[in-house]
């Protein structure tokens, strides 16, 4: 009966310990995900702004029945 009691307070120490590091590791993904958020939307509005500029740029062409006139 002693055994069991000692080898289920040492799993219970075990399990303790296993979702402190689940935590721990949970906390770590947390912060690299809102990492990654905040560069996608980064990326995301330069994209926008190059396809902006692109777009300006293309405006600014002559067009091909401008040429030939």
């Amino acid at each position: 009966m002693e055994h069991d009691l000692e080898y289920l307070e040492s799993r219970v120490a075990a399990l303790i310990a296993a979702l402190g590091e689940a935590g721990a590791q949970n906390a770590r993904l947390a912060e690299a995900l809102a990492a990654a958020l905040k560069e996608n939307a980064e990326l995301k509005f330069r994209l926008e702004e190059t396809r902006n500029r692109v777009a300006a740029l293309i405006e600014r062409l002559p067009r091909d029945e401008e040429e030939s006139a």
